[in-house]
């Protein structure tokens, strides 16, 4: 096959293909344009003429006409407009498509899409608009019928119960007044055609109506509540008082009930103006405060009361524990004397009880006085029983300190035998000490552990010395007892160490000896450990130089000598 006829062959299939793509694509844009011909056909159909035609003719005045122009205008402008606009940009797709400039085709196709959704919304809205506009009228009548029937109800029951609305009828019949002219400013404006307006007027009156009810609801209640509770409480408060100031009560400085009672019946007052004004969110903060005055006058006399029969008990009372006090102290005193003549006194009881008799003989006559002032009522009782209590809270107290620092004086003795049994058992200990090193038959003591022992003698000595005194100092006696106790401790652990030391140095050298064959600077060691047992009684280093040794040649030897010597120490 020649160049010339593959070439044509490739032409005329290329062509063949253009024409098919070119006609599927001219196809699917005239589908298109016809699809969205049948939507703005559809919108036509939507458009309601015979309604505006309707609305046109019905006689509407004043806010209602404007609407209805509104509404008119709107689909005017869709039926002239905006549909207009659709066939022109659907009539632009279709001579691009002829054409073959599909972009452009497109290009107007998405306008057309698009101003037919927008018009779709619109055509709605308003056709809304238009139905409401002609159902206004008959949709006020329905609503005002049942505003009618809610208003005679509320009517009624005013008239029914004005007693129990108190001084707020006035203005709930001025409420009503207001309506009755809404109904009749209704019925004007429906007259003239004006249904928007007749409409706002028809959702003031349901407002006003609702808020009426509410308060026919609450005002009782509130009223109820003034009348029948806070009055009656003011009068049982006034009465009250008068009578407590007839029995000569007094009241704290920091309370004038005659001040809080003429607050308390100006805010009563206050309460019943609100309510007769309707103002009754106010009324809420107001009651509290009201209740709370009410609650602090009742509270405050009825602390009085009780305040008495307190006093009075406590009048009662005082007089035994200041009695049993005074005995503690007389006690004290001689304790103090006879226990002196026997210990020097060294933490401060004799300050301590010159201390405590100072504050007894101030409570005495804390309570001498305010007992003056009750008997001669010049001073309220709540404030009298406040110091009554605290005295009585303070002899309670002294009572416990005078019975510590007895304690402390009995303490004396009780560590003087204490002291004196712990001398005792710290000499025994120091005697056995002695025995047990003297068993283990040791050449000689160290110089440094015959200082520590003589030490610890001479401090047991002299603690013996001051516990035989005729009074005894007992700072110096604690002193030297604390001495004592350490230097027989610290001597314990010496002794233990010495033996050990000594003890030690024996089996390890024992074991040491073994390699006497083997390792000639064995028997050096030995002998040089030797001498400093024998002669200069230095156990510690003589063990340092055959353990040493010993662990040079066999490591962890002495760790077994060591077990093997305090499995015997304990067993023995």
């Amino acid at each position: 096959m020649s160049v010339e006829l593959i070439v044509t062959l490739s032409l005329v299939l290329l062509a063949v293909l253009i024409y098919i793509s070119t006609y599927y694509m001219k196809k699917k844009h005239f589908e298109r344009i016809d699809e969205l011909d049948s939507q703005k056909k559809e919108l036509y159909n939507k458009i309601p003429t015979d309604k505006v035609r309707t609305l046109d003719k019905m006689m509407i005045t004043g806010q209602s006409k404007e609407v209805a122009n509104a509404v008119i205008t709107d689909i005017d402008n869709i039926e002239g407009k905006n549909l207009q606009t659709i066939e022109s940009h659907l009539f632009e797709a279709e001579q691009s498509t002829d054409r073959y400039r599909f972009n452009q085709s497109t290009k107007s196709e998405k306008k057309a899409v698009e101003l037919i959704k927008e018009t779709e919304n619109s055509l709605a809205i308003t056709s809304q608009n238009l139905e409401e506009l002609l159902q206004r009228e008959q949709a006020n009548l329905r609503k005002i019928e049942t505003i009618k029937k809610r208003y005679h109800k509320v009517r009624k029951e005013l008239l029914a119960k004005s007693f129990t609305f108190g001084d707020s009828i006035n203005s709930l019949e001025e409420k009503l007044g207001v309506m009755e002219n809404l109904f009749t400013s209704f019925s004007d404006l429906t007259a003239s055609g004006d249904h928007e307006e007749a409409k706002k007027v028809v959702s003031q009156l349901e407002t006003r109506l609702t808020e009426m009810e509410i308060m026919m609801v609450s005002i009782p209640k509130l009223n109820d509540k003034i009348e029948n509770n806070y009055d009656k409480q003011l009068e049982e408060i006034e009465e009250g008082h008068k009578k407590l100031v007839i029995q000569e009560y007094n009241f704290p400085e920091s309370v004038d009930m005659e001040e809080k009672i003429s607050l308390l019946a100006g805010k009563i007052t206050h309460l019943k103006k609100l309510l007769s004004k309707l103002k009754l969110e106010a009324i809420e903060s107001e009651q509290e405060i009201v209740e709370d005055l009410i609650d602090e006058l009742y509270g405050t006399m009825e602390k009085e009361i009780s305040a008495k029969h307190a006093t009075e008990k406590l009048s009662r009372k005082l007089p035994k524990i200041m009695y049993y006090v005074t005995n503690q102290s007389k006690e004290l005193s001689l304790e103090l004397d006879r226990i002196g003549q026997s210990y020097h006194l060294y933490q401060e009881e004799h300050e301590t009880y010159l201390e405590l008799n100072k504050v007894v003989k101030e409570q005495k006559q804390l309570v001498s006085d305010v007992s003056a002032q009750v008997g001669k009522n010049d001073i309220a009782y709540s404030d009298a029983e406040t110091l009554l209590i605290q005295a009585f809270d303070r002899f309670e107290n002294l009572s416990k300190s005078y019975d510590s620092l007895s304690e402390s004086l009995y303490s004396y003795r009780e560590k003087e035998k204490e002291i004196k049994n712990d001398l005792e058992d710290m000499e025994q200990s120091l005697r056995e000490m002695k025995r047990y090193i003297q068993a283990k038959h040791l050449p000689g003591l160290p110089n440094d552990y015959l200082d520590i022992f003589f030490y610890t003698t001479d401090h047991l000595e002299q603690l013996s010395v001051e516990l035989a005194r005729p009074k005894l100092d007992f700072k110096e006696v604690t002193k030297l007892h604390a001495l004592c106790d350490e230097d027989i401790e610290h001597l314990a652990d010496e002794t233990e160490k010495i033996v050990d030391n000594a003890l030690l140095t024996e089996l390890t050298s024992q074991r040491l000896y073994r390699y006497k064959e083997e390792y000639p600077g064995v028997i050096e060691t030995i002998k040089y450990s030797e001498a400093l047992f024998l002669d200069e009684y230095d156990y510690e280093t003589s063990l340092k130089m055959v353990r040493e040794k010993l662990e040079s040649i066999e490591a962890g030897a002495f760790e077994e000598v060591k077990a093997i010597y305090n499995k015997e120490k304990n067993y023995a």
